[in-house]
């Protein structure tokens, strides 16, 4: 679950200007498989430094990864290490961009 301060959003993984930070998340390779990363479905806001709508997240969100451990992973649990990536903005400031660490406890059985 990620969640935001009120009144700060970040882009989303598609945003709609080339030069913005998209929110990114990366797993470490081992010992899973991404199959996928489904972001949540952001909204399209109006901002007065922008001429065309921004595609942006805010509030509370989930990130879901579908991974698959190959046949021979070892068994146990372990935990799965991670990077988010993303800039917060309010409506009239952006903050630096930061990869923040994310640590994902799992077990294989």
């Amino acid at each position: 679950m990620v969640e935001l301060k009120h009144g700060y959003h970040v882009n989303s993984h598609v945003p709609t200007e080339p030069t913005f930070v998209p929110l990114r998340l990366r797993w470490e390779k081992q010992p899973f498989r991404v199959i996928q990363i489904r972001y949540p479905k952001p909204s399209l806001e109006n901002y007065a430094f922008s001429p065309r709508p921004l595609s942006v997240l805010s509030g509370a969100f989930e990130i879901t990864t579908v991974l698959e451990a190959p046949a021979d992973a070892p068994r146990g649990p372990g935990i799965l290490l991670g990077w988010l990536r993303y800039q917060a903005c309010t409506a009239t400031l952006c903050l630096p961009p930061r990869t923040v660490p994310v640590r994902l406890p799992y077990e294989i059985r």
